[in-house]
This record gives C-alpha cells, sequence and structure tokens, in this order.
C-alpha cells in the first residue's frame, strides 16, 4: 500500500464518509483538547476498540478547523512495514510541504509493530518542533515502557477501552432512553443484553448472531493477540498456554488465581504463569483487581482476582450469568480492589474521593437478607456510609445502623446503576 492510499484527504480534503458518519467516542472530547499541545498523544488500547476510527475523527476535526489536508499524514504499520524516515520521505516527495517551517501532523497507528520506534520520534519531536504526533498501539506494556524510558515529559497518554453501555447506547441512536429511562426500561433491558454478548466491540453493535460474535471476538481478537501482538513484544514459547489462561479466566470470571496451583495443573513453573498473566493484562484482554486493604503495600501482598476485559469473553466461554454480570459491572467502572475476610466477600470497592464504597453484584431474582450480610459487615468494619447490591431489577433503599453509626444499603437494577455511572 502506498502512502497516498492512506490518506485520501489529500485529494478529497475529507475522510471516508464511512469514518465520518460513525458516531465520536467519549475519549474524542478529552483527547481533542491536547491537539494543539506539542506533546505526542500515545493512545492504547483493546484490538477493535476504535483506536484507528479514532485517529480519523482526529483528522476530521483538524480538516474541519482550517488545517490544510497536505499538512495531515497518517500510516499504519499494522498493514505495511516501514519506517520514520520513509514516511516523512515519501510524504514530502508527494506534498512537497517543508515540515521545517509547516505545522503538520502525522498519525502512526500500531507504532509499536516498528523497531526502535520511540527513539525515532523523539528525534523528530526534538529537531522539528512543527510536528505534532499521535500515535496508537496494542500493547499497553511495549508502549507505556518507551514513552517513559526515551519520551518522558513529551507524551499525554490515553487508554481506549470497550464502549460502555451508555457508550453503546449513544452509537445505536439511543439517545432518547439515556435521557428518559424509566419510559423505556423494557427496550434498554433488552439492549443490555446485547451488549454484554457483543461486549463493547464498536463494529458488533448491530450484530444479532452468537456465532457470529463469537468468532469475530476468537479470530479477530484473542487470537490475533495470543499468535500476533504478544510474541512480537514478549519473546514467548507458548501462545496455547495463553489461550488455555484465557479460557481458564473467561469461563469463570471473577475467580481468585492460585499462582502455584495453576502451575500444579497445568504442569508449569509458577514464574511462567506470573509471567504469562502479565502478558495478557498487558494485551488488555484481562484485568487483575486486589483485596482490599487500607494499606496498599498489603493489597499488593493479597489475592487477587482476574476478569476478562470483556463480558463477550465471558460469553465466548459460555461463562454463568452472575459472572458476565460481575464482568459487566467492572467493565464499566473500574474497580480496583474486592473484599474477601474469611467467609465475608464484596464483589467490588469502589474509592470516590477518600470514601469508601463497596458494591455487591446479584443477578438472582429472589432477594433475601443473607444477601446484605457481607456488605454490612464491610460497612461496619471500614465506617462506609453507603452501599450498594445490584440485583436485576429489585429496587429498594434500607438503612443501616450499627454502633451509633447510620449507613445506607441500596438495591439498584443493573440497567440502571449502567446509566447513572
Amino acid at each position: 500500500m502506498k502512502i497516498d492510499e492512506f490518506n485520501p484527504w489529500w485529494k478529497t480534503r475529507e475522510i471516508e464518509s464511512i469514518f465520518e458518519n460513525m458516531k465520536r467516542r467519549d475519549n474524542f472530547n478529552e483527547i481533542v483538547k491536547y491537539v494543539k499541545s506539542k506533546q505526542i498523544i500515545v493512545i492504547t488500547g483493546l484490538r477493535r476498540t476504535g483506536k484507528t476510527v479514532l485517529m480519523y475523527h482526529l483528522i476530521d476535526y483538524l480538516l474541519k478547523n482550517q488545517v490544510k489536508a497536505e499538512n495531515i499524514v497518517y500510516f499504519n504499520f499494522d498493514f505495511m512495514v516501514g519506517d520514520i524516515e520513509g514516511v516523512f520521505d515519501r510524504y514530502k516527495a508527494i506534498t512537497n510541504i517543508d515540515y521545517k517551517n509547516e505545522k503538520i501532523y502525522v498519525f502512526l497507528d500500531e507504532v509499536q509493530k516498528l523497531k526502535d520506534w520511540q527513539n525515532k520520534i523523539k528525534i523528530y519531536y526534538d529537531l522539528y518542533p512543527n510536528i505534532k504526533f499521535f500515535v496508537s498501539g496494542s500493547s499497553s506494556l511495549f508502549i507505556r515502557k518507551r514513552t517513559k524510558e526515551s519520551l518522558a515529559g513529551r507524551s499525554f497518554d490515553f487508554q481506549i477501552s470497550p464502549l460502555t453501555f451508555v457508550e453503546y447506547l449513544k452509537l445505536k441512536n439511543e439517545e432518547k432512553a439515556i435521557k428518559n429511562p424509566v419510559l423505556y426500561k423494557k427496550e434498554i433491558r433488552e439492549e443490555l443484553k446485547e451488549y454484554i454478548k457483543t461486549g463493547g466491540f464498536p463494529e458488533l453493535i448491530y450484530e444479532k448472531d452468537n456465532l457470529n460474535i463469537k468468532k469475530y471476538v476468537k479470530e479477530l481478537v484473542i487470537d490475533k493477540i495470543v499468535y500476533i501482538d504478544i510474541p512480537e513484544v514478549f519473546k514467548i514459547d507458548e501462545p496455547a498456554l495463553l489461550q488455555t489462561l484465557i479460557s481458564i479466566i473467561s469461563s469463570s470470571p471473577g475467580m481468585i488465581m492460585d499462582y502455584d496451583s495453576i502451575a500444579t495443573d497445568l504442569k508449569r513453573n509458577r514464574k511462567t504463569i506470573s509471567n504469562y498473566l502479565f502478558y495478557l493484562e498487558e494485551a488488555f484482554l484481562i484485568k487483575k483487581i486486589y483485596n482490599f486493604s487500607k494499606n496498599k503495600l498489603t493489597s499488593e501482598k493479597k489475592s487477587k482476582k482476574f476478569y476478562p476485559v470483556t463480558t463477550s469473553l465471558a460469553f465466548l466461554y459460555d461463562s454463568d450469568y452472575g459472572k458476565i454480570i460481575e464482568s459487566a459491572v467492572l467493565q464499566n467502572f473500574n474497580f480496583k480492589f474486592f473484599y474477601r475476610k474469611a467467609d465475608k466477600e464484596v464483589d467490588f470497592i469502589g474509592i470516590d474521593n477518600k470514601s469508601i464504597l463497596p458494591i455487591e453484584v446479584k443477578a438472582r431474582k429472589n432477594i433475601n437478607k443473607e444477601m446484605e450480610k457481607s456488605l454490612l459487615d464491610f460497612m461496619k468494619k471500614f465506617k462506609a456510609e453507603k452501599g450498594f447490591i445490584i440485583t436485576e431489577d429489585y429496587e429498594e433503599e434500607k438503612k443501616a445502623e450499627w454502633f451509633g453509626a447510620k449507613g445506607k444499603i441500596k438495591f439498584i437494577p443493573l440497567w440502571k446503576w449502567l446509566l447513572e455511572r
């Protein structure tokens, strides 16, 4: 592919309509604030979550704000092997742009595939102040480690995640449901079922066929990461072991991982299991949360839970519905902690302005007092004033009192919780 084929706006003065007609993700409004700054914009995230489309939307923004089309160049290293010097040489040969004297905007997609990219960009960044770089990548560690090593103080980092439920509804033009959820409760609950299956991948929002959804997630996301992305960054010997660990975690989201036990079962050593889980985290396929303690170091040392990063992985591996719902909550709120001590366990612990918020997820239709026990125990111990129990459709607010202190437990349906985020 030639560089001019990556940049059709040099002729048309606009991005392709297929991208222009796509709704902008929430991240766009955050990133666009830094378009005029000197710093490099670094965009990372899971495959197929819209990093490339986001770049096109930023290009569209520039074109509509009087930036000349020839002053914007895009190159994707996922489709074509190249180097930065070659990109600039071909760009200058076609456009005759003198970037020593003119402001240009350079978009480099899937930059982790370019050897020593960070040092090459650093040279251009330091020598040519008129160049504004935007780079994307599908490996968190590879990008983050390199930016810290060579681009310290020269970059702003942004992570693109699978769609939240609110974003999903926006992309499906369901703003009316967001604004009036009570009126559109039935429709919202139906959309929630589809959202959980498709997992927040933008390309799947209109897909109804379960087999097509599973094929997409397996072949275009998991297999690409396991057999291409991770081996390109980390020198691994067993991609199949990555697949095994994904299936274990995705079939039972929220499991507490005992590295020694897993290593024994899989006939590997503990270090290998630890490393491979780390690679999966850095590739954005799984998420780890810690057993809560007010002492951060203690939390790091205690047991850890693992979840698939998107509900579509849990759907792919036919996980229990209640566990898929837990994954949906984590996907939308990015909690960092759970709580477990003896027989008391709380699914998620949120920290908001130093206040502690315990959250239990109960997908059952029948609600009983047993569900409150662990939550109340945690609230008493850590003096939390409020706790939530996320249900299928039950809603109630109850007062709780202990030792002269007061608090409240709120039962709230999942669909409403997700909309009120």
